[in-house]
């Protein structure tokens, strides 16, 4: 008999114990899906304020629009890799990182192509980046940092597509020259290059001095002397580049 009642009291501790474990998971469900229903329903969590950091050439509320995120929408509804993709559409970012910051902000960081040129065609400043698309234009310029191209004719220059130019390899040449200096990190210190009547690329430095280029080979074949003068820029001097090498200096007063 003894044996019997205390097989029965361990029956109902099981079954108690069972019973107890059901109400906490129920309790924990519960608790869950009011946490859950909370976090998307509550106003604390709507997004207040949004931050837009890395832009340099474009405007902040164009980011924020093509986002498709908006002030009073609930932070934990925003999908960050979809709209990272939105902004990444945009043909002058390079690159886009969403950050929550709770309860209620949200920071937008931006990596924005580069310029290599700014094209400057009649007082209308196009700026374009490494593969000659048009990233915006204009009306003054206001980086001193990047060299300008004058007195070349513009064709188009649509954002989101190619430059185009009466004289192509004009284009092209000053393009793929930019291209080399700024690989010896000395592009910084060209101030202009300018396409003189007869065609031949005027080199300004920073430094005041000039260097007439012909074409492309005598650019090719001089680019140590090149990258020399611009890395020691500290003489004004009109140097224009003979095939022979026998260049031709004049002293800038």
């Amino acid at each position: 008999m003894s044996y019997k009642n205390t097989s029965k009291t361990r029956t109902r501790k099981r079954r108690t114990m069972k019973l107890r474990t059901r109400i906490y998971i129920l309790l924990l469900l519960l608790t869950a899906c009011f946490g859950v229903y909370f976090c998307m329903e509550s106003p604390v969590f709507n997004v207040e304020h949004i931050a837009v950091n890395g832009n340099m050439l474009t405007d902040a509320q164009n980011i924020i629009k093509i986002s498709n995120i908006y002030i009073g929408e609930n932070i934990f509804k925003i999908n960050t890799s979809k709209n990272e993709e939105y902004i990444e559409s945009l043909y002058y970012i390079k690159k886009a990182k969403i950050k929550k910051e709770f309860p209620s902000s949200i920071v937008i960081e931006v990596e924005e192509k580069e310029p290599i040129l700014i094209v400057n065609d009649s007082g209308n400043y196009i700026y374009i980046d490494d593969e000659l698309t048009v990233i915006k234009e204009q009306s003054s310029t206001d980086n001193a940092n990047i060299p300008l191209l004058s007195n070349l004719t513009i064709l188009s220059s649509e954002p989101g597509k190619k430059i185009e130019a009466e004289k192509t390899w004009l284009l092209d040449m000053v393009y793929n020259m930019s291209l080399n200096l700024k690989e010896v990190d000395v592009l910084k210190n060209v101030s202009e290059f300018y396409i003189s009547g007869d065609n031949i690329v005027h080199l300004y430095t920073k430094g005041g001095s000039i260097i007439k280029i012909t074409n492309q080979k005598i650019f090719e074949d001089n680019f140590q002397f090149i990258y020399t003068i611009l890395s020691e820029d500290n003489l004004p001097m009109s140097i224009e580049l003979m095939e022979n090498g026998n260049h031709i200096y004049k002293q800038i007063n």
